[in-house]
C-alpha cells in the first residue's frame, strides 16, 4: 500500500522544523540566545558547550570557532531548505517534479552528514563529544528515512507506469491482430469475387 501524500508532507515538515531548530541552536546558543516576541530562545549554551570546549582544546581562536559554528548552522539551514523543496516537489509536484525530489532529499542528507562529520572530527580531536552529536545523528537518520520514502514512491510510480505501458502494448497488439485478420478476410473475399 502506498502511503498518502499527507503522510509525506507531515513527515518531511517535522524533519524540516527539526533541522531548522538544530541550525538555530548552532547559530544562537553560543551568543546567549535570541529574543523573539518576548521569548528568550536558545538561551542555554549547554548543547553546544561540548563543541565549543573541544574547539578551544584544539586551539581554535574565537573567530575560527564562530566560523565553524556558522558553517554547521549553515549546513543545517541548507538541509532544511532542501527538505522543504523536496517535500514541495514530492507532495505537490507533477511526475517530473516528483522525480526531482529524490536528489533534493539526498542533498539534504549530504548536508547533514557533512555537518555531523565536522562535529565528530572536532569532538574527537578536542576530546569532547557533546550531547549535540545525538541530535545530529537523529537528524541524519530522519533524512535517510526521507530519501528511502521518496525512492519508494519513485519505484512505485515506475512500476505503475510499466504496468500501464504493458496494458497499452497489449491493446495495440490486439488491435493490430484484429486489423490483420479483417484485412486477410477482405482480401480473401475480394479474390473470390474476381476469380472465374
Amino acid at each position: 500500500m502506498k502511503p498518502s501524500r499527507l503522510f509525506y508532507a507531515v513527515m518531511m515538515t517535522f524533519w524540516m522544523v527539526f533541522l531548522t531548530m538544530l541550525a538555530m541552536v548552532f547559530t544562537y546558543a553560543p551568543q546567549g540566545g535570541v529574543s523573539v516576541a518576548g521569548l528568550h530562545l536558545f538561551a542555554g549554551a549547554a548543547l553546544v558547550e561540548g563543541q565549543v570546549t573541544a574547539m578551544a582544546a584544539i586551539g581554535l581562536s574565537d573567530t575560527a570557532r564562530s566560523v565553524v559554528l556558522g558553517l554547521l548552522g549553515g549546513l543545517y539551514f541548507g538541509a532544511a531548505g532542501l527538505t522543504l523543496f523536496s517535500m514541495l516537489f514530492c507532495v505537490f509536484g507533477e511526475e517530473d517534479e516528483q522525480r526531482d525530489a529524490r536528489p533534493l532529499s539526498e542533498g539534504a542528507a549530504g548536508c547533514a552528514a557533512l555537518a555531523g562529520a565536522v562535529t565528530i572530527l572536532v569532538g574527537l580531536a578536542g576530546g569532547r563529544i557533546g550531547e549535540l552529536l545525538f541530535l545530529q545523528l537523529l537528524a541524519m537518520a530522519g533524512l535517510v528515512l526521507i530519501v528511502l520514502a521518496v525512492a519508494q514512491t519513485e519505484g512505485a510510480e515506475i512500476s505503475e507506469k510499466s504496468d500501464a505501458a504493458r496494458d497499452l502494448d497489449d491493446v495495440i497488439a490486439n488491435h493490430a491482430a484484429a486489423n490483420a485478420a479483417f484485412s486477410a478476410r477482405l482480401a480473401n473475399l475480394t479474390r473470390r469475387e474476381f476469380e472465374p
